[in-house]
């Protein structure tokens, strides 16, 4: 009897064993990788203005703005402008502080002393839609690899602009002749709105900014956009 003892405990643990063993879940994982690939959005615009140095009055020069789109995504297209007139010593590379000292004030700037001169009259078919913002929109979404036209041809300093001279009052005699003959110099130049002091070496500076929005978000970016078609 004393033999068969261990051998009973040995059973014993061998059951218990089996019940451990049996403890177990049914698992299983699977995964899914899903791929989005964005859509190229890309504007150009590009302008033909060649920098006047001695505008004068009646001259016009060519200024266009074309915006191309380069992506896969229609877009919406619509621009501005600002105009300002800087003192003598304006230059581009300045800083904004160093522009603002030389602003001369709207006030003092004749009326129309600019034309802008548009492609056409802002009437009947036109490309663009001049709207009550003061902004012009291209009146259809602009389809990849499409181009807009130009809102704008040219710029005209206006020949009737009012004119200020300025003398020296005491001139420069001399003796021709057994004649005194006096030469004054005179300066002239663009007068301000009051027609005195003159706007002598000043810069004008025309700045259009154009924006562009992908075309099914466009009333939502610019909410008083006008109707832009789709065609």
């Amino acid at each position: 009897m004393k033999n068969k003892k261990p051998i009973i405990a040995l059973g014993a643990l061998a059951v218990v064993g089996l019940i451990a063993g049996t403890i177990a879940y049914f698992t299983s994982e699977v995964t899914f990788d899903n791929e989005f690939k964005t859509a190229i959005y890309k504007t150009k615009s590009t302008e033909t203005f060649n920098s006047p140095s001695n505008w004068t009055p009646g001259d016009n020069t060519e200024k266009t703005v074309v915006t191309k789109n380069e992506g896969n995504v229609k877009v919406a297209v619509r621009t501005s402008i600002s105009q300002n007139w800087y003192g003598e010593g304006y230059r581009d590379d300045m800083t904004d502080q160093e522009k603002a000292a030389l602003l001369i004030d709207p006030s003092n700037i004749p009326a129309n002393a600019v034309i802008i001169h548009y492609t056409t009259p802002q009437t009947g078919d036109w490309d663009w839609i001049a709207h009550t913002d003061g902004k012009w929109y291209y009146k259809t979404a602009l389809a990849p690899n499409d181009t807009t036209s130009s809102f704008i041809s040219s710029v005209e300093l206006n020949p009737d602009v009012p004119v200020h001279s300025v003398c020296d009052n005491q001139g420069t005699s001399t003796v021709v002749d057994g004649h005194t003959v006096t030469t004054k110099t005179c300066t002239t130049s663009i007068a301000n709105a009051a027609g005195t002091a003159g706007l002598g070496k000043a810069t004008y500076v025309l700045t259009i900014t154009v924006e562009t929005v992908q075309y099914d978000q466009y009333a939502n970016v610019w909410d008083t956009a006008p109707t832009i078609t789709d065609n």
